[in-house]
């Protein structure tokens, strides 16, 4: 691979997503890796699109789409598959799970289309060099040692490792790449808020952004 891009927090943001691949990035299958770093819904208005996109994506070229799990995907999974989903659904609400009902068409649809999407989501990727997760690692932690919880939800930047850590979760106003000496890369630039989506090129140590 050329390029191993790891792509920042999406939010239902579709055209912000289909800019940054196709424009911005210019993916190129199988000189390109893309790395997802999770929450691909709530908040923004166009869910549905930005699923089908990337599972059409990941389908095409598995050998070139990593899709990760984001802490808003568990929080949409743990609702949609609760027997009395009452707090559980209440607490993915107030984290903005309407808008990805809405999207969806109703709860049955949302269930329908969304949980197998969710379920074939990974928790983190590893190569020789970096370490990719949604929220975090607690340093000393291997991440197949660590909990869901820390991996999805994690901002604790203590992480020291051998191999840099790559996170969306927690949004900046720029990519940021010398976090705690360089061993952290935080990709998310809060895309429904500021209207920015952005990426990073690990390989090349570049970043790519696309504005609304």
């Amino acid at each position: 691979m050329k390029r191993k891009i790891a792509v920042g927090d999406i939010h239902g943001c579709f055209d912000l997503l289909k800019t940054l691949i196709e424009k911005n990035i210019r993916f190129t299958p199988g000189e390109d890796m893309l790395i997802f770093l999770g929450d691909y819904i709530d908040r923004g208005d166009k869910v549905k699109e930005v699923v089908r996109y990337l599972s059409a994506l990941r389908g095409k070229y598995p050998d070139s789409i990593i899709l990760l799990k984001g802490n808003h995907e568990e929080l949409a999974y743990t609702a949609l598959t609760a027997v009395h989903p009452g707090k559980e659904m209440l607490f993915w609400r107030l984290n903005r799970g309407d808008s990805t009902i809405i999207s969806f068409g109703g709860i049955d649809n949302t269930r329908k289309h969304l949980l197998p999407f969710i379920e074939s989501l990974r928790l983190y990727y590893e190569t020789d060099t970096h370490i990719f997760v949604h929220a975090g690692l607690p340093d000393g932690k291997d991440p197949g040692a660590a909990t869901t919880e820390e991996l999805l939800w994690d901002r604790d930047f203590s992480y020291d490792g051998e191999k840099t850590l790559v996170v969306g979760h927690t949004a900046r106003s720029v990519v940021v790449s010398k976090l705690n000496n360089g061993k952290i890369i935080c990709v998310d630039t809060g895309a429904y808020m500021t209207g920015i989506l952005s990426a990073y090129d690990v390989i090349n140590d570049q970043a790519y952004s696309t504005e609304a």
